[in-house]
């Protein structure tokens, strides 16, 4: 539940954009020194298309809206990586007069991923096709006194087709399970000048297919409950911390852990255009983790932006992390940086250039990889 993790900010409002329809699209040409995202590095060009369009009908105290984006990778030799999406989201929002604003969003995606399987020597390529259906809704209560109080539920539920191989080579089979995300959640907070406070908690559920000997994946629960602290400067720059403690536990008494958990970030305002923003966060990872179970994740993350004339904006950051999987021990590693050059060409289109460049080590089984990637890319909207 992502807005249980935010500092600060209103009650289940969503930011008004301009009635009527909008339409935002992307195409960048990458370079890529390791295509198969493995210790096997192979470069290779390739090229990635996003498009979004969204209708929106309403105010400030009632409004409807619309969406639909895709996105395409095209790779120019390696194209068992290429990969396709789809998603639609239909959000209504409502204020009421006692105070209390309503939220509900609906969404479906529907992707087509490429992957490959290294047997010995052999390196394979197989696609598989996935589905996500998911629902989410929020009640926000005005409790006077710049006090409020949010409560949240969502559910989503991942269907995974049947992994197709390279020329047919294998016989299609189910690698990857089905899942169910199940999620509620509360948060308290009270704005006092400059300062705002707050506790949140929250319990997840996810539920997954027994699939493969031994299991590919466990079904897990994990609480949450944490304080919250931020404090807004007269410029707008921002500090804030979340302190708290996570417990994950799963099923069949395979693992149960209770850990700290923290979020620690800034952003400053700095003279002559300059922004400096830094994030530091501790806590289970479930969602992106290689480990049958969980992962738990530590990163940094340090950024800047600099305006360079009224068109043209630098940017440029670095982040470590370290992921320990639960269950396989293994710790991997990762250190990158980055760096954006955007010119805005006109008032509707962009030009970006960027370098990527990351550095991976997985410990238990040896494993180092290192990967530069640099696009040029063109970003319109209407």
């Amino acid at each position: 539940m992502v807005g249980l993790f935010l500092l600060g900010g209103q009650l289940c409002a969503p930011a008004m954009a301009e009635n009527g329809v909008h339409a935002t699209s992307s195409l960048e040409r990458h370079w890529t020194s390791n295509a198969l995202d493995s210790d096997r590095a192979v470069a290779d060009w390739y090229t990635l298309l996003r498009g979004a369009l969204e209708w929106r009908s309403g105010d400030d105290d009632s409004s409807m809206a619309l969406a639909a984006e895709f996105q395409a990778t095209r790779y120019d030799t390696v194209s068992i990586e290429d990969d396709r999406a789809l998603a639609l989201t239909a959000q209504a929002f409502r204020r009421l007069d006692s105070g209390v604003e309503l939220k509900g969003t609906l969404s479906y995606r529907a992707s087509s991923e490429g992957d490959d399987l290294v047997i010995g020597p052999l390196v394979l390529g197989m696609r598989t096709p996935k589905q996500v259906f998911a629902a989410s809704g929020q009640v926000g209560i005005d409790l006077g006194d710049a006090t409020s109080l949010i409560l949240e539920a969502s559910d989503s539920f991942e269907k995974v087709g049947a992994t197709r191989f390279q020329s047919d080579l294998l016989m299609p089979a189910q690698l990857d399970p089905d899942r169910n995300r199940a999620e509620i959640g509360a948060r308290l907070t009270r704005t006092v000048g400059p300062f705002t406070f707050g506790a949140s908690g929250s319990a997840l559920r996810i539920s997954v297919q027994r699939l493969g000997s031994p299991l590919v994946a466990l079904s897990l629960t994990q609480y949450s409950l944490r304080g919250e602290f931020t404090y807004t400067g007269a410029d707008g720059s921002t500090l804030g911390a979340a302190l708290g403690a996570e417990m994950l536990r799963g099923d069949d008494a395979i693992y149960a852990s209770l850990r700290p958990s923290w979020q620690i970030s800034f952003a400053r305002k700095l003279p002559h255009g300059l922004e400096l923003r830094g994030t530091y966060v501790g806590r289970f990872e479930t969602a992106d983790s290689d480990d049958p179970l969980a992962s738990w994740l530590q990163r940094g993350e340090l950024e800047f932006a600099a305006t360079l004339r009224a068109n043209l904006v630098l940017a440029g950051g670095v982040f470590a992390e370290a992921k320990e999987n639960l269950l396989f021990k293994n710790v991997e590693r990762k250190r990158g940086l980055y760096a954006e050059l955007t010119c805005q060409a006109t008032t509707s289109t962009a030009i970006v250039l960027r370098l990527d460049f990351s550095r991976t080590f997985k410990t238990v089984i040896d494993e180092r990889q290192q990967t530069v990637d640099t696009f040029v890319g063109l970003r319109a909207k209407l």
